[in-house]
């Protein structure tokens, strides 16, 4: 039989690779009725239901008449801090909160990445359409009704929590495993419990360097395990990582599997974008539920939608019910890599290029760290791929030479010469000269779950 155009090498299943076909694959102009007919009802709602819109509308002026989706540019943006407010203003829902507090049947919170945790509350409908989002996010990874799934996100508190719920609509093997809790990750794998790891591209990285150490011993791949099931799918998400050539093709040699990629951002959905096994960007999942909008990220103002454009996405929730959310600047900084797909679904493709939150400026030049992981995993077996850009207070300019940690392997925890490649190779490919201090393992921190990319010293 031959091999479908959406599916991973291994995977001879007969089921369509698509799991919401007419969705997934609509013409632009069906999606675009789609948020229309949604975008009409969760208007009007919001008028009325929302004292917080209200309220934000009427001091920009805005909002007294009907604004359909193709003048959503004429509504302000909505940031993390305003959210913050809007909690604030009414605990422990906020001002913002649009059905009656009985209504609410999940309560979640963010990671806090960007500052202190958020609460998220579902109804049964949110929590139906993030299943929905997700679902279709996770089946296009490649993670299908036969796949065994050995998960690391945690169940809560935790907006990641939801994929247990997605898993179980797929119909797959889930086999839940804490966060951080490598040797129950390594126990399970070798077992032959799970063909599919989810973590985050930090966990995978950290795994496939024990492999190359050799102090977590293959076979991964079902040698000599009876019936168990071989890795051979890894799906990062939760940060920047999976899409990075070096972290990426390391990963995949090292213990020998495809790697695609998730994203999600907690105040909008956990899961909105999940990459083919074509491996050439995210598609975005969210048709329907979320629309997207790119815009400058410097100036704010609207950009198309459109092959080698670089902006920053801004969402609006077209079906929340608890919490609805209008032109959420999200800080997430991407490249559409296209608008179409050999797999068949015809939403537009990302990567991710880095956070707003991030970036850092080198003589008017803005550079996001993820640049630097590149350059950085090129180094490897004498670094770990790991790396972090160090700033000095709240300031985001930064006179170079800029200050990188690199985590090393111990054996190079004093390795001029390397010191001296990296400096070299940022200079090279970034245009600015670095200050590289190498870091040992044990001295870095945490690799189980998200590894920060910049960190105030």
């Amino acid at each position: 039989m031959a091999m479908s155009p959406g599916r991973l090498s291994d995977d001879q299943c007969e089921k369509d690779w698509i799991w919401e076909r007419e969705v997934e694959t609509a013409s632009v102009d069906e999606v675009q009725r789609l948020g229309g007919a949604a975008w009409d009802r969760q208007y009007r709602r919001l008028r009325e239901a929302s004292p917080f819109y209200a309220r934000k509308w009427r001091e920009a002026g805005v909002g007294g008449t009907f604004v359909g989706l193709k003048d959503l540019a004429n509504l302000p943006f909505t940031t993390k801090q305003e959210l913050k407010q809007a909690l604030d203003e009414d605990p422990p829902f906020g001002s913002n909160l649009c059905v009656s507090p009985d209504q609410v049947k999940r309560i979640y919170q963010t990671s806090g990445t960007s500052g202190s945790p958020s609460v998220l509350a579902l109804t049964r409908g949110d929590m139906e359409s993030w299943t929905t989002m997700g679902t279709r996010t996770y089946y296009a990874t490649g993670i299908h009704e036969h796949s065994s799934v050995l998960t690391t996100f945690g169940a809560g508190p935790f907006v990641a929590g939801h994929t247990h719920f997605v898993l179980l609509r797929i119909g797959a093997r889930s086999v839940p495993v804490a966060p951080g809790d490598t040797e129950r990750v390594v126990f399970g794998l070798r077992a032959g419990l799970a063909d599919t790891l989810l973590s985050t591209a930090s966990f995978a990285q950290y795994l496939a360097n024990r492999v190359e150490k050799d102090t977590v011993p293959l076979p991964f791949r079902g040698e000599g395990q009876g019936e168990g099931r071989g890795l051979t799918h890894v799906v990062t998400g939760g940060e920047p990582g999976g899409g990075i050539p070096a972290i990426r093709d390391h990963i995949q040699r090292v213990l020998g599997v495809t790697v695609t990629e998730v994203m999600g951002i907690g105040d909008i959905a956990p899961s909105l974008f999940g990459e083919c096994p074509h491996q050439q960007g995210m598609h975005f999942c969210g048709a329907g539920h979320v629309w997207v909008e790119l815009i400058d990220p410097d100036t704010r103002a609207p950009m198309q939608i459109e092959t080698g454009a670089v902006g920053e996405m801004v969402y609006t929730t077209l079906t929340r019910e608890a919490m609805p959310i209008v032109r959420f600047l999200g800080g997430d900084i991407v490249r559409i890599e296209g608008t179409a797909c050999e797999c068949g679904r015809t939403s537009f493709r990302q990567r991710v290029l880095g956070r707003r939150d991030d970036m850092f400026i080198v003589r008017g030049v803005n550079v996001y760290p993820t640049a630097i992981l590149a350059i950085v995993g090129d180094f490897r077996p004498r670094v770990t791929g790991r790396a972090r850009v160090i700033r000095k207070g709240e300031a985001t300019s930064i006179e170079p030479p800029v200050p990188v940690e690199v985590e090393v392997t111990e054996r190079h925890e004093s390795d001029p010469s390397l010191v001296t490649a990296i400096e070299n190779a940022i200079h090279s490919r970034l245009m600015f000269r670095s200050k590289v201090e190498l870091v040992p393992e044990s001295d870095f921190g945490e690799a189980g779950y998200k590894t920060k990319l910049t960190v105030q010293k």
